[in-house]
């Protein structure tokens, strides 16, 4: 039976091993290490890198045991007065690609060509790796020196020595400087003169040109200050904030990447404010009502509405918005032909019959017009418009739409062409409703009305005054027909009742026609009497008349009558 203290050894060694187990768990679950560390090995049971607590007592992550980097390419020499310039170019001797773990270069210099690199030659480290760096080795002595570089891992493993490569510093001519080489016998007198050296230098803080109490230029540890003749402070370069402070003109100097203003608050003007690269004019309460950047010049009126200017525009142009931003009116320049300086005046979107609309007026290579556009497509005119040029004016509307609902009159010299249906309407006149007179020498027509698809004159007055109908002539004064009347008994003669007309006059004339072969008394094939003897009218008035045959048989016959009211 164990002892009580056998047992009591036996329950802290369970205690620690439980306190292992916990550990273990923690660390499966990545909750912590506890003074203690990981350590990542390769394939071949080789410790590659430990996480955690290291040997030295300190904590962190070292790569260890890492193979060495191959060979570097050859260094670049560069000769410098009692120094060289070491340069690595970023990349291994056999042009393979840098190992991931590669940390440094290592550079060793030796007088002794073929030399082994050592802690005694060791020069200095570029440490910038992936893309090469530069070293500079110096005080060297005037004597050829050969450089080698080594390539230096994460695990602080070197490899193999680059191939060497020769360099001399360079040598000014005459003694080098040494300390307490120059003294006052060794300066050539009024080599430094006064005047070269107009400055009070106090404390190696204070740097003074001009009077330490009146007019001067002093540098300091605060920055750079001008002060004029009564002492007072000019200009403030403040080396802390980086403010500089002017209370005098600015005259021809340049000032880049700093915002100039009139003031923080309140009415103001700025220069590239938040590096915008713009002038903003304030009001004064501190609303920005003018912009001059490189998109223009703008301003910004009280009610919010806005004018812009846009010099880049394909056609530049002066642009008038509404408090709202919703619609704008302008003016633009537009040069169709090169030299040409036309202008345009487009009034703002409205919607009205044939959809989004505006109106234009424009003045152009020698002539001008006055339009309702399309908003969407400006070359859509659907409204009145009128144009003029150096050779014909035109009014009236326009449908570019549809040219069936155009109705414009189009003038040249001497002429004047209507395009739509004439409607005369002239007010109560002793005068003529529509008139026309031919001056002197008039040679043509009086009145022509030209049929384009029969490509015929449908009416023409020549200067007689007579007058050519090229069509059918209905005048109400005029009525023209034709009756078939069968004779009662031969010889004897028979009427017709013409009634039912509207002759217009107060006079009326009938006549008429027997349309027959055998307008006189004949005989037939037969020897039977067969011609017509007569036909007449009687009773003519407006609303008709009697016509009258006489026939030598009692044949049926077509007479043609009229009758003219005057």
């Amino acid at each position: 039976m164990p002892t009580t203290s056998a047992l009591a050894a036996e329950v802290a060694r369970l205690r620690r091993e439980v306190d292992q187990i916990k550990k273990g768990q923690r660390v499966a679950h990545g909750a912590s290490i506890e003074n203690a560390a990981l350590e990542v090995k390769d394939d071949t049971g080789a410790l590659r890198v430990t996480l955690g607590v290291q040997s030295d007592g300190t904590a962190g992550v070292v790569a260890q045991n890492g193979p060495p980097p191959g060979a570097l390419s050859a260094p670049i020499v560069t000769p410098s007065i009692a120094s060289l310039r070491v340069t690595w170019d970023g990349a291994l001797a056999d042009g393979s690609a840098l190992p991931l773990d590669f940390d440094h270069v290592a550079v060793y210099v030796s007088t002794t060509s073929g030399f082994t690199p050592s802690t005694v030659t060791f020069a200095g480290t570029i440490t910038k790796a992936g893309d090469g760096g530069m070293l500079p080795i110096t005080p060297l002595p005037y004597v050829e020196h050969y450089v080698r570089l080594i390539g230096v891992n994460t695990s602080g493993i070197g490899g193999a020595p680059s191939a060497e490569t020769a360099g001399t510093p360079v040598q000014v001519d005459g003694p080098d400087l040494t300390a307490g080489s120059v003294t006052a016998e060794t300066i050539a007198a009024g080599a430094v003169e006064a005047d070269k050296l107009a400055a009070i230098i106090a404390l190696a803080t204070r740097i003074v040109a001009g009077d330490p109490a009146g007019a001067r230029v002093e540098l300091n540890s605060d920055g750079l200050k001008v002060y004029d003749g009564t002492g007072t402070l000019k200009v403030d370069l403040d080396a802390v904030t980086g403010n500089a402070t002017f209370t005098g003109d600015i005259t021809g100097s340049n000032i880049t990447g700093s915002v100039v203003q009139t003031a923080t608050t309140g009415e103001r003007i700025t220069v590239n404010e938040a590096g915008a690269n713009k002038v903003l004019v304030y009001d004064a309460t501190g609303r920005a009502v003018g912009e001059l950047s490189g998109d223009g010049l703008g301003l910004e009126g009280t009610s919010g509405a806005i004018i812009w200017i846009d010099p880049d525009s394909t056609y530049p142009n002066l642009r008038f918005y509404t408090a709202d931003g919703a619609n704008s009116a302008y003016i633009n320049i537009v040069e169709a032909s090169p030299g040409d300086a036309d202008i345009g005046i487009t009034s703002g979107k409205f919607t009205a019959t044939g959809g989004d609309m505006r109106w234009r007026t424009f003045f152009g290579r020698d002539f001008w017009t006055a339009e309702r556009i399309r908003a969407s497509n400006d070359t859509v005119n659907i409204g009145g418009r009128i144009f003029m040029s150096g050779t014909t004016a035109s009014i009236g509307y326009q449908d570019a739409t549809s040219a069936t609902q155009r109705g414009d009159v189009i003038f040249s010299p001497g002429n004047a062409l209507l395009r739509a249906r004439l409607q005369n309407t002239p007010p109560a006149s002793a005068l003529a409703g529509i008139y026309s007179e031919t001056a002197a020498g008039h040679t043509g027509l009086m009145m022509g009305l030209y049929n384009t698809d029969a490509a015929a004159y449908r009416f023409r007055v020549d200067l007689a005054g007579n007058t050519t109908i090229g069509g059918v002539l209905n005048a109400p004064n005029i009525a023209t027909g034709s009756v078939s009347i069968t004779p009662s008994a031969a010889n004897t003669p028979t009427s017709f009742v013409l009634s039912g007309l509207n002759v217009a006059g107060s006079t009326f004339r009938g006549f008429v026609t027997a349309n027959t072969t055998v307008p006189a008394p004949s005989t037939g094939s037969g020897g039977a009497p067969n011609g017509v003897n007569s036909v007449a009218i009687s009773s003519v008035a407006s609303g008709g008349a009697t016509i009258w045959v006489n026939r030598q048989n009692t044949t049926n016959t077509t007479v043609n009558w009229m009758i003219v009211g005057s």
